[in-house]
This record gives C-alpha cells, structure tokens and sequence, in this order.
C-alpha cells in the first residue's frame, strides 16, 4: 500500500475495521467501513496499486539515462603444450606440458554526455507516467467508491423496502380480521373476506420476495467488497441525500479536478515528449569512455616468459547518424500521429465528461423534485389509508376503496425509496466527475 492509497483511507484505521468484520455476521456494515474493506482488498484497485508503483520505481534518472554505465570484465586461461623450438642462435626447447596462462580484466566506463537532448525528454516522460500512475490509481478508487455506495445503498433501499412491506401487511392482516368479524355478524360478505386473505397472501408472497431482492444485493456488495458471497449483515437504516449542490461550482471542479480529463491532458504531454525523443535521433551524440585494464600472459617456454600491462585509458566519442533508410523520418511521423490522437481523444474525454455531467444534473434536479413531492405525498397517502380502513371497518366503505388506498400508500412508499436512492445515486455520480469521492 503507496502513501496515495494510504491517503485516500477516508475514515478509520484499516486495522479497526478488519478486527470489526473478521466474520461480519449479523453485524451492522457501515458505509464509511464498507468504503475502507473496499479499498484495502477490491482486486482493480490493488492492480491499479501495482502498476501506480511501478511507474514510481521507473522515475530515475537512470532510466532516462543522465547516468554513466559502470562494467568490470575479467577472463582467465591456462593451456598446456608440447613445445619444440629451435633458434637462430642455435638454442633448441623441446618442453612437454609447457603452461602458458592469460589474465585479462578491466573496469569499463560509458558516459554519454550529449544525446541530442533525449535523456531531459524522457525524464520528463518519467515523471508524467509516473503521475498518471497515481492518477490512474485515484480513477479506479473513485470507480470503485461509486459502486460501493452504489451497491451499498442498494442494501439500503432493499431494506427499507423490507420494512416498508412489513407495515403495510399489518394493514391487509387488520382488513382480514375486519372482514372476519363483519362476516361473522352478518354486516360482510365472504368475498371480501376472500379477497382480504387473497391480498394478504399476495403481500406475505412480495415480503418473501424482497427478501431475496436483499439477499442478492448483499451478495453483489460482499463481491465488491471480496468477501463471502454468503455473508449476512445489516446496514444503516436511511438514506442521506445533499440537496445543495450547485451546477457552477461541479463544472469548475470537474475542469480541474475529473481524474478522466487528467489522464487525457497527461496522455497529452507524454505525446510531446515521445516526439522529443524521437528528434533526438536527428542529432550527434557524445560519450565519454574511460577504461582501467590489466593484461597478464606468462609462458613457461618461449622468447617472453611474463608480458604485463597495467593502466588507463581515456577517450571521447561522437556519433552522428546522417541516413538510415528514412527511419528516423518515420519515427516522427508516428510521434506526430500520437499526438494528433491524444488531443483527439482529450476532446472526446471533455465531451464525455460535460455529456455525463449535464445527464447527471438533470437527474439530481428531476429526482430531487420528485423526492419533495413524494415526501408531501406518503403524508397524504398514509393518512387515506387509515381513514379507508377505518371506513371499511364502519362499514360505509367497500372493498374496493380500501385496496385502491393500500395499493395507492404501498406505491408512495416504493416511490419515496427509489426516490431518494435514485438522488443519491445522482449525487454520487456528480461527486465523482468532479473528483470529490477521492481527497
């Protein structure tokens, strides 16, 4: 774990929040331990930390070449010979398993000093792929937070509707027992009776279903979160909306700030650097070249028996390619090409991003709208329900009524849920395209 992921840990310390769900249970997940798990252990993120880390450790001045190379060479031999030799001053050697051995080592040093300034073009490419590696890294969290809020409130709205199911049968379990008692004194018929245990069935049936609704959604947060898919627990019980964004301020921030058009303008300058390195090759370079060397050769026959040489050596060296075959010329086009294409695909970036973000504003406004009118109206809907039912038990309404009203509260109900899950949702997704979601 990098220091940037370690940043973006936007609520307690990891180990708090491992010894806490070991094995969640029944036990309460919040959002903020939910974001934490997430970060910590989501698999695109850990790969995302990778290669974030490795554009860091490529970031040397080595790798763009500012520094000399550094070899140490060295060789050995023994041979062994029949030697026969015969001089002019009639001096004759007849040696048999005559050892002759060589020793040869050296220190090397390249140094090139002048590349055609490709190494400051490559170092500069350095540092940006390695601040796209962090920006890429930062991309994947925000991504990755979205989907857990996403999913997580998900959890949430299946809860509530769970809840909200729960309270509604308890009105078709007190019609049934109203039809019950009206039929037993003579003032109901049993096709309301039928009926009332028809519906309560019905509304027992979509509980059970719910519930499965809550099941799979749990299962989709415990993959996000890679944890087992059979874990249970409970989440917070309501869904907390921000009504006071404001359009101007998420335009402004999304320009500085969306990780997306980073990446883009980064693809960008890397380009140029690219097209840099490639001038460079239109260039002289110039090397230095120092060498320390040490040369043994003994024989124990022969004219020179020991022949050693001890020293340095020092050179400079130019090179300068005048034609080969237009592949420089080539080169430069292609570079030329990629940066076309990065600018190319920054303003497809900005396009998707101002697209997506005008479509997210809508929604938060629409939404949040209808988020009012449906808070006015479960009141309203509530209210008609108890005042149905207790007509129904009066006897001066029928049945019909009173489940136009059941069916008229348990829509106001679903509606309000969706609601403000819907705005939360919206919410996120404009948090997101400003880089709000990661600080």
């Amino acid at each position: 774990m990098n220091q940037l992921q370690m940043k973006y840990k936007i609520v307690i310390s990891m180990f708090l929040v491992l010894a806490a769900f070991k094995g969640i249970g029944q036990s309460k997940l919040t959002l903020s331990q939910a974001i934490s798990l997430a970060l910590e252990k989501n698999y695109d993120i850990r790969i995302a930390s990778n290669g974030a880390q490795a554009s860091t450790i490529s970031n040397t001045y080595g790798n763009a070449g500012f520094l000399p190379s550094v070899n140490f060479l060295a060789s050995t031999s023994r041979s062994y010979y029949n030697t026969k030799q015969e001089f002019s001053t009639g001096l004759k050697v007849d040696r048999k398993n005559a050892l002759t051995s060589n020793l040869n080592s050296s220190i090397a040093l390249n140094w090139i000093v002048f590349d055609g300034m490709k190494m400051f073009a490559t170092k500069d490419k350095l540092d940006a792929l390695a601040a796209q590696g962090q920006t890429q890294l930062k991309l994947q969290i925000e991504n990755t937070i979205s989907q857990v809020v996403l999913r997580y409130y998900e959890v949430v709205k299946q809860q509530q509707l769970i809840k909200a199911n729960k309270e509604t049968l308890k009105i078709y379990e007190e019609r049934e027992k109203i039809a019950q008692k009206k039929l037993e004194i003579g003032s109901g018929s049993k096709l309301d009776l039928l009926q009332a245990r028809v519906d309560l069935n019905a509304q027992r049936s979509a509980l059970l279903r719910q519930n499965i609704a809550l099941e799979n959604a749990m299962v989709f947060l415990n993959q996000l979160l890679t944890l087992e898919a059979t874990n249970t627990f409970t989440v917070e019980d309501s869904i907390s909306v921000n009504t006071q964004l404001e359009l101007l301020n998420i335009k402004q921030n999304s320009i500085a700030n969306n990780s997306e058009m980073q990446i883009a303008k980064r693809n960008m300058a890397i380009a140029g650097y690219t097209l840099k390195e490639v001038k460079s090759y239109t260039l002289p370079q110039v090397g230095i070249n120092v060498n320390y060397n040490l040369t043994r050769a003994q024989n124990e026959v022969g004219l020179i028996l020991l022949n050693q040489n001890l020293g340095l050596n020092a050179g400079l060296s130019a090179s300068w390619n005048l034609f080969n075959g237009y592949k420089t010329r080539t080169q430069i086009q292609i570079a030329k090409l990629g940066m076309a294409t990065s600018e190319i695909a920054y303003k497809g970036v900005l396009s998707k991003v101002d697209i997506s973000l005008q479509n997210a504003w809508k929604s938060y406004q629409n939404t949040s709208e209808i988020l009012k009118l449906e808070e006015e109206n479960i009141s309203i809907a509530k209210e008609n329900v108890t005042v149905a039912l207790e007509r129904f038990r009066l006897g001066t309404s029928n049945t019909i009524e009173l489940m136009l009203a059941q069916k008229s509260y348990e829509d106001a109900i679903t509606r309000l849920i969706t609601a403000r899950y819907e705005l939360k949702i919206s919410e996120t997704e404009l948090l997101r395209l400003q880089g709000q979601l990661v600080k």
